[in-house]
């Protein structure tokens, strides 16, 4: 009786579970360690940029706002596009996954930023403002794209120095967050040839594939800002540091159908999905270069960059 128990035992746990390896189980397995090596290497790159893109957009000159003999306040509008740097994706060495035909990221992703800024002037020499980076659902099926975004801001300034004949310098200190989604889908038609444990076989696996990027991060930074006011034209820059925290998330999926070549098992249902987490970079510096153009109505053109990424913006504010 005991034998007869443990013989059904036996023979449940292995019906449970395939008899045998196949070139598609074989496959399957390759790709998820491939999606995972993707989603690592993607999420890598995310985490260095995105504590420096939760920071951008902060657009005035060195200058500082005086409640008291003005200019008291200043509105805002800005727009402009952080460089995300993805370089060498198809150099990773993969097992089952064709890049070309599955996976498409460009190299270089331009991640836009609409911005809205405030600032308002306290005492002698102190200022305060506010910034608002939000953008509204952006769905382009067609592309296969869709992003989301909302952050704010505040930050603190102190003039150290200025005067007719000197630039003038300030200190300030800022504090910014963002919370944000992106979603790309692609295709998945590849061919080729598999080598599955010495043996070639020639299969096709075609379906689609999403990736989402997550990402909730903070940054506390502190600049030291130099400019000269020349009447029409103001020309400034900066430079500090950030110091980032939060997390970003990548998330791979990818259904489809496997056919290989010669096996009785073809065609098999292939189906993949890889989490990634990250923190931003912890500390990092901050470089700001800028001109801005006119009076009481004004213009600015600014570049920033943290060493890695490149990053470019324009606002129109308005001073009274």
């Amino acid at each position: 009786m005991i034998v007869k128990k443990i013989s059904l035992a036996l023979l449940l746990t292995f019906s449970s579970q395939p008899l045998w390896a196949t070139p598609e189980s074989d496959f399957s397995n390759a790709a998820a360690g491939d999606y995972q090596k993707i989603s690592d290497y993607i999420n890598g790159q995310f985490a260095k940029s995105m504590g420096f893109f939760t920071t951008l957009g902060w657009n005035s000159p060195a200058g500082v706002f005086d409640l008291l003999s003005g200019p008291h306040f200043e509105l805002g509008l800005g727009v402009g596009a952080d460089l995300v740097n993805i370089p060498n994706l198809n150099s990773l060495s993969l097992s089952a996954i064709n890049l070309n035909s599955n996976v498409s990221i460009p190299a270089v992703l331009p991640a836009p930023f609409p911005v809205i800024t405030g600032k308002v002037g306290l005492m002698n020499g102190l200022d305060l403002g506010l910034k608002f980076n939000y953008l509204p659902l952006v769905n382009l099926p067609d592309f296969g794209f869709a992003a989301n975004y909302f952050g704010w801001g505040l930050d603190l300034r102190y003039k150290i120095l200025d005067g007719a004949y000197v630039p003038t310098v300030t200190i300030g200190v800022s504090w910014d967050q963002m919370k944000g989604s992106l979603s790309l889908a692609t295709a998945i038609n590849q061919s080729g040839t598999y080598n599955d444990s010495g043996t070639p076989y020639s299969e096709t696996f075609t379906g689609n594939n999403n990736y989402t990027l997550n990402w909730d991060t903070k940054s506390f930074g502190a600049q030291l800002q130099v400019g000269k006011d020349l009447g029409f034209l103001y020309p400034f820059g900066a430079i500090g540091f950030q110091r980032n925290s939060g997390s970003i998330t990548s998330n791979m999926i990818g259904s489809g159908t496997l056919n290989i070549s010669g096996s009785l098992t073809s065609p098999a249902a292939v189906n993949l999905n890889v989490v990634s987490v990250a923190p931003p970079v912890y500390f990092e510096p901050k470089f700001v270069l800028g001109l801005d153009f006119g009076v009481g109505l004004h213009w600015a053109v600014v570049a920033e960059s943290n060493g890695t990424d490149i990053a470019g913006s324009t606002s129109f504010r308005v001073q009274f």
